[in-house]
């Protein structure tokens, strides 16, 4: 048996060889493959934890931004609403307006008539005594002006008083000219008296004399009344403006610093992010738990940004700079704001009716001269960087003390000196542009939204907004309506309320959609320079 089996295996070594060496060959290629598969799965289960860590950690800090900027809001929006206080202005007009409706005491007519005369001229006396009695009644209980002082309207009261000037100089000439005439018939009196007896004409002066004072007392008092009466005009017509300036300018300027603060608040806390991000990634490369590489917390040390961290107070000292924009830059906006506001909307007349067109096209126009400045006669965006960090190292010092950082740290190391001039490059860039007009196309958007029913009121309607069902319109007009411009100040005014501290923020919510917004903050969260990986 075993010398056929050796014989078998001599006629057959050849073969037995190469069988042998195919056979060894196939199990470890085999085996390579396997355990090259096996590395191959580990790695992509690695890659997908690390994409899933990253989207986690990502998402989490978008939702960090949007907290964030809602608790700077109202800091911003007392500031707004204490220096640009629009309720002011109307609370002085509704003072005025009340003040015009009460009613002036009329004077008793024993104080301006003069004593009685004689038997001859009681006839006369009683006349003109009657007459002055129905002047003043008829002028007390005028139906006009009664109607005028309780059923005025807001638009009608702001044209009224823009012609207020011209009433008052045309009746300011006619009282003038009622006093000559007065004094005219004065004179013939005194002829007439002068051919009486002796006693009747000393009695017929001193009469004639009181008549004399009281009439001038009276036409003194009423062009005092008058003068009043038109200085009171010419304050509340600039009242008037006033509220139309400013209430433009605190909405723009509001839309315009949550824009800035969002975007700032992105780019700083994206940054921060990544850090914390990459040393999250150093924790995990310690563990070979996968589930503790999901979860892995990041542990903040004392180790410096070239290592993948920061220490609490760069982090603190960092955020610190949002001040600059809370209570410095959205100041200086507003001044650039008003200037705009002042040119766009100060020559327009407050009776002037609007559509939400028209309405549309005057807030381009204030964002086309805001947003755009002219170099060598061409139209580039403007850089807002100024508005949203300092510039001078005296200013980041005062930031920094007015931040609540401690006098003895009032110093930009190197760490922070990085992070501010990397800020910078991102604000400087043409993508924070592009980002930049993104959102402001939203705010602006969500802006003339809420003022859509006003120029629509189907959009109000109850079978609209119960049921949503085609309806016939019957009548063109309420589509797309013309309101005048001085209605629309108090919606304007408004606004400001919901943009700063509506619950929930509307605005707030529209800017974190923005698909732009979302993208630029993944390049910022997302762009690890070679020191902060090494």
């Amino acid at each position: 048996m075993i010398s056929t089996v050796q014989g078998f295996a001599n006629r057959h070594r050849r073969a037995l060889v190469i069988t042998a060496g195919i056979s060894g060959g196939i199990y470890m290629m085999g085996k390579y493959a396997k355990s090259k598969l096996f590395e191959f799965q580990e790695k992509s289960a690695s890659e997908r934890t690390a994409k899933e860590n990253m989207k986690r950690r990502f998402e989490q800090n978008q939702q960090d931004c949007v907290f964030t900027v809602l608790s700077l809001l109202p800091t911003l929006g007392d500031q707004l609403l204490h220096e640009l206080n629009v309720e002011l202005i109307t609370a002085k007009l509704q003072q005025t307006r009340s003040q015009r409706a009460t009613p002036l005491p009329t004077p008793d007519n024993s104080m301006i008539l003069p004593p009685k005369p004689a038997s001859s001229e009681e006839g006369e006396e009683k006349e003109s005594t009657d007459a002055a009695d129905q002047t003043a009644k008829e002028s007390t209980e005028d139906p006009s002006t009664k109607e005028s002082a309780e059923e005025t309207t807001t638009s009608t009261e702001a044209s009224t008083e823009e012609g207020a000037e011209t009433r008052e100089s045309s009746g300011a000439a006619q009282k003038a000219t009622e006093t000559e005439a007065t004094s005219e018939s004065a004179q013939e009196d005194n002829k007439e008296v002068s051919g009486t007896k002796p006693e009747e004409s000393t009695e017929a002066k001193d009469d004639q004399s009181a008549m004399h004072a009281a009439v001038a007392a009276a036409a003194k008092n009423e062009a005092e009344v008058a003068a009043a009466a038109a200085i009171d005009r010419r304050t509340k017509l600039e009242l008037w403006n006033e509220l139309k300036i400013m209430s433009f300018t605190r909405t723009v300027t509001a839309l315009y610093s949550l824009t800035f603060l969002t975007l700032l608040t992105q780019v700083q806390l994206n940054l921060l992010g990544r850090f914390t991000y990459v040393s999250s990634v150093v924790a995990m490369s310690n563990t070979t738990d996968a589930s503790c590489r999901v979860e892995g917390p990041s542990t903040k040390g004392s180790m410096s940004a070239t290592s993948g961290q920061l220490d609490l107070q760069t982090e603190k000292k960092y955020l610190t700079f949002s001040y600059w924009l809370l209570h410095e830059g959205w100041r200086r906006w507003s001044d650039k704001v008003r200037e705009v506001v002042e040119d766009v909307v100060g020559r327009i007349s407050l009776k002037k009716t609007l559509t939400a067109k028209d309405f549309s096209e005057l807030i381009g126009e204030i964002r086309e001269r805001l947003e755009y400045t002219e170099v060598d006669g061409v139209q580039v965006p403007a850089n807002m960087r100024e508005y949203m960090l300092p510039d001078d190292a005296s200013d980041e010092r005062e930031v920094l003390r007015a931040g609540g950082v401690d006098e003895f740290d009032l110093i930009v190391d190197p760490v922070l000196r990085n992070l501010l001039d990397e800020t910078r490059d991102f604000i400087d860039s043409e993508d924070f542009t592009t980002v930049l007009h993104s959102t402001l196309t939203t705010t602006f958007a969500r802006f003339n939204l809420a003022l859509q029913p006003t120029f629509n009121p189907f959009l109000l309607s109850e079978s609209h907004n119960s049921r949503a069902t085609i309806e016939e319109i019957e009548d063109e007009d309420d589509i797309d309506r013309a309101v005048p411009l001085a209605s629309l100040l108090p919606l304007v005014a408004r606004q400001v309320h919901l943009i700063v501290n509506g619950v929930p923020n509307e605005y707030v919510e529209s800017l974190a959609m923005v698909k732009e917004l979302q993208a630029f903050s993944a390049i910022v969260y997302s762009s690890f320079s070679e020191q902060l990986v090494n």
